[in-house]
């Protein structure tokens, strides 16, 4: 038994050993793995409850209601969608009551905003999204059989009745909800309304006033594909093997805070973090590259880096920290390219100065090269 806990002890020890070399000789970690968004394709189903505008009982003019809906997701917060409804409508003609009902089906194409993500940035563990939409399209309507039957039964004089078929313009808005219980399938709750023209009932409406129909559905929703996949790690090793190319350099607006002047200021760059976070995101990789080819052009350039946190998360505890982190990120960064350490100022400022109108522009380190006179 002690030979083998010996052996057993050396083995480990190997394994330890030999990560940690591979570890080393990899450099030290700057770019942590992280999920990104992919563009995809959802379908979904849905069935509920439609009610159409009239003089009858509420409850008299309740219908069932059908949608299947195809959206291609092209960001985090943005989706065109194609949604086919129908069923049917129903309505009554005040004197005398006679009820009537007629056949739709309605395609319609709307834009679709995810607001979780659009307020607060996109984040793939949310299980929770709301969203809104809006569109149009065709309503064909169909069957209207028994407001036909009613005019020739009781002489309604229905001011606008039709037979056969009809295509009318819809516009229509509404919200939804849903709840993403697996990687790929979601429950969804939705609600609509369809602004449509005065005769879609076959009656005149007070003032020509238009139709209006609602819709209260729940459904299934699935994902196509994949809609994220995880970026490769970054290691100081590889960064500094890698040819840094000369790129033009377009100073960006100089922002209120912190007070430089357009003199002081030879270079601003603005290096954004993901909420919660001071790891380097892979899509700011090239603003840095932007700021460390300027620094080995101007050798006699400093660079002053200073952290900020969004006043509208965390507390103040954490953003201290959060921003503190942000610029220590950015200037080992810089080290590891070959800027030293006597040129990289840094200060941080947590969340009691916000540079940014904006709550999610302020997870940032604000990065201002600087002639070594106005230091």
């Amino acid at each position: 038994m002690k030979h083998f806990k010996l052996f057993l002890t050396i083995l480990l020890g190997g394994l330890c050993t030999s990560a940690l070399a591979q570890e080393e000789e990899k450099g030290s970690l700057l770019l942590a793995p992280m999920d990104v968004f992919v563009p995809h394709w959802q379908v979904g189903a849905e069935v509920g409850a439609g009610y159409d505008l009239g003089e009858a009982k509420f409850f008299d003019l309740i219908t069932p209601t059908f949608q299947v809906t195809g959206a291609y997701h092209f960001n985090e917060f943005l989706a065109a969608r194609l949604a086919v409804s129908g069923m049917f409508s129903k309505n009554q003609y005040s004197f005398p009551r006679e009820k009537y009902s007629w056949n739709f089906v309605q395609p319609v194409v709307d834009i679709k905003l995810d607001l979780g993500s659009l307020i607060f940035g996109w984040n793939p563990e949310n299980k929770f999204s709301t969203y809104i939409f809006a569109g149009g399209g065709l309503n064909f309507s169909f069957n209207n059989d028994d407001a036909v039957e009613a005019d020739k039964k009781w002489g309604v004089d229905f001011q606008k009745l039709w037979d056969g078929h009809r295509f009318n313009p819809v516009v229509r808005g509404g919200i939804g909800a849903e709840y993403w219980f697996s990687d790929k399938a979601a429950i969804t709750l939705e609600g609509n309304a369809n602004m449509l023209p005065d005769h879609y009932n076959s009656k005149i409406g007070k003032n020509d006033n238009r139709d209006w129909r609602f819709n209260a559905m729940i459904g299934l929703r699935y994902r196509l594909g994949q809609h994220k996949r995880k970026t490769e790690p970054l290691y100081a090793q590889a960064i500094a093997q890698q040819e840094v190319q000369p790129v033009v350099v377009e100073p960006e607006p100089v922002v209120e805070k912190p007070k430089i002047t357009k003199d002081q200021s030879e270079l601003t760059v603005y290096i954004r973090f993901t909420i919660n976070k001071s790891v380097i995101r892979a899509s700011e990789l090239e603003k840095l590259t932007k700021l460390i080819t300027f620094l080995r052009e101007n050798p006699e350039s400093h660079v002053l880096l200073t952290g900020y946190a969004d006043r509208e998360t965390g507390n103040p505890q954490i953003n201290e920290r959060l921003s503190r982190e942000r610029a220590d990120a950015v200037g080992a960064f810089l080290q590891q390219r070959g800027i030293s350490e006597e040129r990289i100022h840094k200060d941080h400022k947590g969340d009691r100065i916000q540079p940014f109108d904006f709550p999610a522009e302020n997870r940032v380190c604000i990065s201002i090269v600087l002639n070594p006179k106005y230091l």
